[in-house]
């Protein structure tokens, strides 16, 4: 269960609780609004796919995006949500789709309970892409990992947390919004050059050995 008596601000500067938002299955994704990278792709997706479904958002589900950096503010609120309802391709309603900031207790409190972690870096934040289907209670029901979730994958998942069914989440390479100095990020893909190296060599050995061991 998360925290639904934390308190946040929304897009209109208004102080609201989880509780007060969660009245129906939720899309529940954390983001910071200064992100340049991964996170306005993984939003963009996300209201793809919302404007793809035949769930009807304000009545079926709720989306509530929560920033994790304390310094954004509500006019970033503001900006990252008239952005993205125009990239859905259809209608959602103005209170369908909730951009909340809060303090770092809040913050860490709803992040917490969810299972997502976050680090500061250099130029931003280190974090995953990554959303949680919550139920009318705010229990948690399903978690997707990725860049895109697909239509009917969320469409089923509203319908479990309608039920609220906890099912086994959907299982997607992670991707993660790397804001870090060019060295570790040299460093990090070395390091996968020099693994997938390693695999090769093992995997030629290996065939060898076979092909020596059938001769025998």
């Amino acid at each position: 269960m998360l925290p639904v008596d934390k308190t946040f601000l929304d897009e209109t500067g208004q102080a609201v609780t989880l509780g007060g938002l969660i009245d129906r299955p939720v899309v529940l994704s954390f983001a910071y609004f200064g992100c340049r990278d991964v996170c306005n792709t993984y939003l963009a997706n996300l209201a793809d796919t919302f404007g793809r479904m035949d769930a009807v958002p304000g009545k079926d589900y709720t989306a509530i995006t929560i920033s994790f950096d304390e310094r954004d503010t509500p006019q970033d609120a503001v900006y990252k949500k008239r952005n993205f309802l125009k990239a859905s391709g259809s209608p959602i309603p103005d209170g369908a789709w909730r951009f909340l900031v809060g303090q770092p207790d809040s913050i860490k409190a709803v992040t917490n309970a969810a299972g997502y972690e976050f680090a500061r870096a250099q130029e931003g934040f280190n974090h995953p892409g990554a959303l949680v289907v919550l139920s009318a209670e705010g229990k948690i029901i399903r978690y997707f990992y990725g860049g895109r979730v697909l239509p009917a994958d969320l469409e089923m998942a509203l319908l479990e947390a309608r039920e609220g069914r906890v099912t086994a989440s959907i299982k997607k390479a992670v991707q993660f919004c790397y804001r870090i100095i060019p060295e570790a990020r040299e460093n990090f893909f070395l390091t996968l050059k020099y693994a997938g190296l390693a695999t090769l060599v093992f995997s030629a050995f290996f065939m060898i050995w076979l092909a020596t061991g059938k001769r025998e």
